[in-house]
């Protein structure tokens, strides 16, 4: 320890930094305060940092990989996670109390499998982050799962009375909107996204090679989330007689440019007044997807038409479909008279 020519007293350690080497450097108008600040920096590095810290951390390094959409899931997750753990110190942390915040918010929250396992899996990344850093030895989060036996979060399929009014609604405000996902499948930000160079009449194919999702209202465009994203799927007979194509966005806004989102809201609220249909454009795409079931499309040719990253995902939906038809069926026949 040495005095500088300002009258204050410095000393120098050497400190891991992330797994690297650094110095850092100690003032004081005197030698105790000096000793006091090292002591101090020395109990904090022993605690470590607080979940909160780490967990801002590392969301300001993760959030720029990530698409908008994606990150929607993640922010309620991090803050749950914050508001339980923020002011624990990390190395403090161990499995049964991950364990046991999980269990708790399954039980409080009735949380369905999809929501849990976000959960689970913000905690384990930022654990893990934490441990490249150096700030924790192990992963607390790490051997962690998901209780057995939750709901899966699965979106009703339209009805039959909303897919006839579907059919029946085209003149209607915004109806074709709702008409070209049920004869396409595609998702409500592909077809914001569609051009009509993106329509081939003559080989009868829609290529889908984007999306539109809206920052603030703001349309903004992006390449689909995965590979099986960007596809072709077939210009059906009842699609093909109801369309005349132009140049262009095939659904622009006023202005000929992407639709706003809240321009959306009030295109979609008034075609539901109208048309009096009352379900979601994403309940119509499994309207599609029923279509594909009911004319025994494999479930792998079924992934590729919608766009699909896992055949599980597809799988899901035509067991869903597959349920929802058995009950359907046994409804009717409890009120059979032979």
């Amino acid at each position: 320890m040495f005095k500088r020519k300002d009258g204050l007293w410095q000393e120098q350690m050497t400190v891991m930094d992330g797994g690297r080497k650094r110095q850092k450097y100690f003032y004081g108008r005197t030698k105790k305060e000096v000793l006091q600040k090292i002591r101090d920096f020395q109990e904090d590095q022993e605690r470590g940092p607080l979940f909160e810290t780490v967990a801002d951390e590392w969301w300001d390094m993760h959030e720029p990989t990530l698409a908008y959409n994606t990150t929607k899931p993640y922010r309620p997750a991090i803050r749950r996670a914050k508001e339980h753990f923020g002011k624990t110190y990390i190395r403090q942390i161990k499995p049964t109390d991950v364990n046991r915040f999980l269990m708790d918010f399954v039980r409080d929250q009735h949380a369905a499998q999809k929501t849990a396992k976000t959960q689970l899996m913000v905690i384990n990344l930022i654990c893990k982050y934490a441990t490249a850093n150096g700030y924790i030895p192990f992963n607390p989060a790490r051997d962690i799962s998901v209780p057995r036996g939750l709901s899966h979060e699965t979106r009703d399929i339209a009805s039959d009375l909303d897919i006839q009014r579907i059919k029946e609604s085209t003149d209607c405000t915004f109806g074709m909107f709702a008409y070209w996902i049920l004869y396409t499948g595609l998702r409500r930000g592909e077809l914001l996204a569609l051009t009509w160079k993106d329509v081939d009449v003559k080989t009868r194919t829609i290529t889908v090679n984007k999306s539109v999702y809206h920052i603030n209202n703001v349309p903004m465009v992006k390449d689909p989330k995965s590979s099986a994203g960007t596809r072709t799927v077939p210009l059906m007979d009842k699609l093909l007689e109801k369309i005349k194509p132009g140049r262009g966005l095939v659904f622009p806004g006023p202005s000929g440019g992407h639709i706003k989102e809240m321009e959306f809201k009030r295109l979609w609220y008034a075609y539901a007044k109208e048309s009096g249909v009352t379900c979601s454009p994403h309940q119509i795409r499994h309207a599609y997807a029923t279509m594909l079931y009911e004319n025994d499309i494999e479930v792998k040719d079924a992934q590729q038409l919608l766009g699909h990253a896992y055949a599980t995902t597809t799988q899901d939906i035509y067991t869903h479909i597959r349920n929802s038809r058995k009950e359907t069926v046994k409804q009717r026949l409890l009120s059979v008279d032979l």
